[in-house]
């Protein structure tokens, strides 16, 4: 059955507000307190390699270190900050970093690193690094769901993946994130909006808008969830 107009409108708009992601300066500003240094968009992750994570948690210098460790009383603070690899053209959903390791590692430094490595079995496509926040922003409480494509090149693929592998979300997912990540508010430096890879995918532009800059979001669905 095709979906009225207005079921649609909000489908998309949810979409765009559990997907929301900003490259600044070749940086992703995620739709919570994160700001992903690497990978870059679109990279790609070799199997049987190391694809390196690299993430800000000092909100490029505005936070307080102890505002990263799980459980701190900051009112604005990481509650959790976990990583997954998707795919909805490979079915696979693959963890990449979960539970509190990731934020309590590296202590004194402001940019976390994890080395994922990429599984053998994982097959080639197109994949989602997917983050998934829970956080404190001035003591209210958010869950931003950040996603943007990588490629995962496997010429010579290996069993099916078992280890670290998830049931595959529905998409979009529901999420309750902050209107936009407090790092660029009141901030008229230019940002370009990324979209999300799901395999195979229609897109969707919404506007929106940075104070006096409007950007141009594009979300990408399955094509399975417009029909």
């Amino acid at each position: 059955m095709q979906p009225t107009l207005l079921t649609a409108l909000t489908l998309f708009a949810s979409a765009f507000s559990t997907h929301a992601q900003t490259l600044v300066n070749g940086q992703i500003f995620t739709n919570g307190l994160a700001i992903i240094d690497a990978p870059a968009p679109n990279s790609p992750m070799h199997a049987g390699s190391v694809t390196q994570v690299a993430i800000d948690i000092s909100g490029d210098g505005h936070l307080d270190q102890s505002a990263s460790v799980p459980g701190n009383d900051k009112s604005t603070r990481f509650d959790s900050l976990e990583i997954y690899l998707v795919s909805y053209q490979t079915k696979l959903n693959v963890t990449v970093s979960s539970g509190p390791d990731l934020l309590t590692r590296e202590q004194g430094s402001t940019v976390k690193h994890w080395d994922f490595n990429v599984s053998t079995c994982i097959p080639a496509g197109s994949y989602n690094l997917t983050f998934y926040e829970a956080s404190h922003i001035n003591d209210q409480p958010y869950f931003s769901i950040t996603a943007y494509p990588v490629t995962v090149m496997n010429g010579q693929p290996t069993d099916v993946c078992t280890n670290g592998t998830n049931a595959l979300q529905d998409f979009p997912q529901l999420s309750s994130p902050p209107p936009q990540t407090p790092w660029l508010e009141g901030t008229s430096i230019a940002t370009q909006p990324l979209p999300s890879a799901t395999g195979n995918t229609a897109t969707v532009c919404i506007p929106t808008s940075v104070e006096l800059l409007t950007v141009m979001g594009c979300v990408l669905f399955p094509l399975a969830q417009l029909l």
